[in-house]
């Protein structure tokens, strides 16, 4: 957030900082004052699914944002707050490219993406959050930079998987595989 930055009035000011401390990847230590320590998460994102803390989720755009795509950027689009169920709504636009290394993605594919999103937190009593569910599309945005494999399985695998199980041999599995290519079996017979 902006030094001397006053948010919209009626979105608790503590929503908006941690929007703001996660999206530029500060991590836990950037958003543990805007929230309760035991502060959940939930995400139906492939990616996010097993992150059940705001604490962890935090610390996963540290690394997107950090390591994976320095430099990234984003955009506040539109927020509200909805005093009845004191829920503040923020819908966001992320814009990076996988220049980094980073443990559980593929080396960098130097792509970029641009993906929106939409936050749901929920502010206790104190003005602190309590709940983050974020929606996220994030096939779409591991397509944009490349984090998906290709769909179905390989044309020269399932040719090779033919050949072996109609008997064809070596001349009828060779131009599907290198000429070291390895087998290895826990079957007795096929041990050697």
């Amino acid at each position: 957030a902006q030094v001397g930055w006053t948010p919209p009035a009626g979105v608790p000011a503590d929503a908006e900082h941690l929007f703001h401390a996660c999206e530029s990847g500060k991590g836990w230590h950037g958003v543990m004052h805007h929230c309760t320590a035991d502060a959940v998460f939930s995400s139906q994102a492939e990616p996010l699914e097993d992150i059940l803390t705001v604490r962890g989720y935090a610390e996963w755009m540290k690394g997107i944002a950090v390591v994976a795509m320095p430099g990234c950027s984003y955009e506040l689009n539109a927020q509200a707050f909805d005093p009845e169920t004191s829920t503040a709504t923020f819908f966001g636009t992320f814009r990076g490219t996988h220049t980094g290394h980073l443990d559980g993605l593929p080396p960098p594919t130097h792509k970029s993406m641009e993906t929106q999103y939409v936050y749901n937190m929920h502010v206790n009593s104190s003005g602190k959050v309590d709940r983050i569910i974020k929606v996220w599309h994030s096939a779409w945005a591991a397509a944009q930079v490349g984090w998906t494999p290709p769909s179905g399985v390989p044309a020269d695998a399932e040719h090779l998987f033919h050949a072996c199980e109609s008997g064809k041999g070596w001349q009828g599995v060779m131009q599907y595989c290198t000429s070291d290519a390895v087998f290895s079996a826990q079957a007795e017979p096929l041990k050697d």
